[in-house]
C-alpha cells in the first residue's frame, strides 16, 4: 500500500499531503501485521489497494451478492482495485467518488500502461495533469496498441499539451484498427441522449444538452426554424434566438406545435380566422413548466379555451415542484413581478412570487401538500418509514450524507444510521424515527451495509463518519437558507 500512497502523491497538490501521511502510517502498520501473519496470497491476487485482505469470501449470500468486490477501474493490463478503498481514499482527500476513481484509475493506466510517460511524469518532464489526460484519452486501447502510444507520447515529451495527446493516441489507435471510425459512430449512435439541466443558466432560465443522429438534428433544426419565422409572423417581437428558444419550449406540447405550423398568417382573411388567432396565443404565451400535453385535445379551434395550450393543464402526468414559502406568501396578492417576493425551489431555484403565482392560475389542478416538519413526526416500528417521514428526512439533508457526495436527497435511499434489528427479534421499539434516518446514495449504502464504514448523526445535524483505517472525517450541516434583510 505504500507505494500505491507514493504514486498518489505523485499527483496530487501539496494540501493533500498531511492526509497521506497519515494513510501511509496507517498502511505501514498495515504492511507490519501482514508481515507478522502473512494472508492467503490468493485471496487478494490481483487487486491493487490497501483493503485486498477485507474482500468478501463466500460467506453469506448478501456479502456475495453486494458486498465488496475487486473493480477494473482502469484499461486492460492494469489491477482491478477493492471497491471500497476507493470509497474511503475519497473522503480522506475530501474528493467526490468520481475524482477519486479517475485519480486511482489514471495512475494505474500510467504505471502499467503507458510506462514511459509515466517515468516523464515522475522525472518532472511531463505535467501530472498531461500524463493523467494521456492515461484517459488512452484508456480504450488494448495493451499493444497502448505500448505503441506511449513510444509517440515519449517521443517528443516537451511539444507535449491536450491537443497533442489526443492525436498522437488517435494515430495509435488507427494503425492497430483502421476500421474504428466506423465503430466510433455505432457506440456515438448508442449513447445519444437529451438532459435538462436546471439552475445552470441565468437565472430563470435552464439547459438542455442533446447529442443527437446529424439527420435528427438536421430535421430538428429546421424544424425550430420554422416554428420561430412563425412565430415572428404572429407578432412576436424577440430576436431569432428567444424565437427560437420560444419554439422549442412549444414542443413540449405537440398539439400545440402542430397547430402553431398549420396555419397561415398571411392569408388575406387570417385576421378573423379562429386557428390563427388560436395561434396567435400560442406563440405569446408565457411558459409553465406545468404544462403537459394535452390527448384530448382534437383541433385549433378549441385550444383557443386554453386547455391544450402551453399554459394548459395538460391530463397526461402530473408536475411536483417543491417551494420554500409561506402561505401569507402565496395569498399575498399585492405580489407582482418587480416586488422582490421570491419563493425558492430545490430543482428550479430562486423564483419570482408573482411568476409562481402566474403558474399557479393556469395550471389546471393544483395540489397543495404542506411541508412537513420532523421534528414534529413521531416514531414507527416498521422498518420502512411512512412517506411523511421520508419526505421530511429528504428535505432537511437535501443531499447524501458521505463526505463529498452531492447527490440529491430525492434520488437517495433512506438509511438506519444504526442497523435496524426487527420488534419480533428482539429488537428495541421506535427505531424508524427522523433523527435514526439518513440519506444515502446506492453507492454509499452499499458500502455501509457491507463495509467497515460506520457513521453518526451529531445534535447540529452533521454527520462523522469512520473510515476503515480508523480515520474520522466530519461532514458539516445543513445551514438555514440567510433571511432577506428588509
Amino acid at each position: 500500500m505504500t507505494s500505491t500512497l507514493q504514486t498518489l502523491q505523485t499527483l496530487q497538490t501539496p494540501r493533500t499531503l498531511r492526509t497521506l501521511r497519515t494513510l501511509r502510517n496507517a498502511a505501514d502498520a498495515a504492511d507490519a501485521a501482514d508481515a507478522a501473519d502473512p494472508a492467503d496470497p490468493a485471496d487478494g491476487a490481483g487487486v491493487a489497494g490497501w483493503q485486498c485482505d477485507w474482500m468478501p469470501w463466500p460467506g453469506s449470500y448478501a456479502a456475495a451478492m453486494f458486498g465488496e468486490r475487486a473493480v477494473p477501474i482502469a484499461g486492460v493490463g492494469s489491477p482491478a482495485v477493492a471497491e471500497f478503498a476507493v470509497m474511503e481514499l475519497a473522503a480522506a482527500l475530501r474528493l467526490s467518488h468520481e475524482a477519486a476513481l479517475a485519480l486511482v484509475g489514471e495512475v494505474l493506466d500510467l504505471a502499467h500502461r503507458l510506462p514511459r510517460t509515466w517515468a516523464l511524469v515522475r522525472e518532472l518532464w511531463v505535467p501530472a495533469h498531461l500524463g493523467r489526460e494521456a492515461a484517459r484519452v488512452s484508456r480504450d486501447l488494448d495493451l499493444a496498441t497502448a505500448g505503441h502510444a506511449d513510444r509517440l507520447l515519449a517521443w517528443q515529451p516537451k511539444r507535449l499539451n491536450p491537443h497533442r495527446i489526443g492525436v498522437l493516441i488517435h494515430e495509435a489507435r488507427l494503425y492497430a484498427d483502421p476500421d474504428r471510425a466506423v465503430a466510433d459512430h455505432d457506440r456515438a449512435m448508442a449513447t445519444r441522449k437529451v438532459e435538462c439541466r436546471y439552475g445552470t443558466g441565468a437565472p430563470g432560465t435552464g439547459e438542455a444538452w442533446m447529442v443527437l443522429d446529424e439527420a435528427d438534428l438536421v430535421a430538428f433544426d429546421s424544424t425550430v426554424g420554422v416554428m420561430a419565422d412563425q412565430i415572428g409572423a404572429l407578432g412576436h417581437a424577440g430576436s431569432l434566438d428567444v424565437r427560437r428558444a420560444h419554439a422549442v419550449g412549444i414542443l413540449a406540447d405537440p398539439q400545440a406545435a402542430l397547430d402553431l405550423l398549420a396555419v397561415d398568417p398571411t392569408a388575406p382573411d387570417a385576421g378573423h380566422d379562429p386557428a390563427v388567432v388560436a395561434a396567435e396565443d400560442i406563440a405569446h404565451d408565457a411558459a409553465n413548466p406545468f404544462r403537459r400535453p394535452d390527448h384530448t385535445h382534437k383541433s385549433a379551434s378549441s385550444s383557443s379555451g386554453g386547455k391544450g395550450g402551453p399554459g394548459g393543464s395538460g391530463g397526461s402526468g402530473e408536475v411536483v415542484l417543491v417551494f420554500h414559502i409561506t402561505d401569507r406568501d402565496l395569498l399575498d396578492t399585492g405580489t407582482s413581478w418587480g416586488s422582490g417576493g421570491v419563493a425558492v425551489s430545490p430543482k428550479l431555484g430562486p423564483v419570482l412570487l408573482g411568476r409562481l403565482q402566474s403558474w399557479l392560475l393556469t395550471a389546471g389542478k393544483v395540489t397543495i401538500r404542506p411541508v412537513v416538519d420532523h421534528a414534529t413526526i413521531g416514531l414507527v416500528d416498521a422498518h420502512d418509514p411512512p412517506a411523511r417521514m421520508a419526505a421530511a428526512v429528504r428535505l432537511r439533508d437535501t443531499t447524501c450524507v458521505y463526505p463529498g457526495c452531492g447527490r440529491d436527497a430525492e434520488s437517495c435511499d433512506l438509511d438506519h444510521i444504526e442497523t435496524y434489528v426487527p420488534v419480533d427479534q428482539g429488537g428495541p421499539p421506535g427505531q424508524t424515527r427522523p433523527d435514526a434516518l439518513a440519506p444515502l446514495c446506492r453507492r454509499y449504502h452499499r458500502a455501509k451495509t457491507f463495509g467497515a464504514f460506520t457513521y453518526r448523526r451529531l445534535p447540529d445535524g452533521a454527520y462523522e463518519w469512520t473510515l476503515p483505517t480508523g480515520i474520522t472525517v466530519t461532514t458539516g450541516p445543513v445551514t438555514h437558507r440567510p433571511r432577506r434583510r428588509t
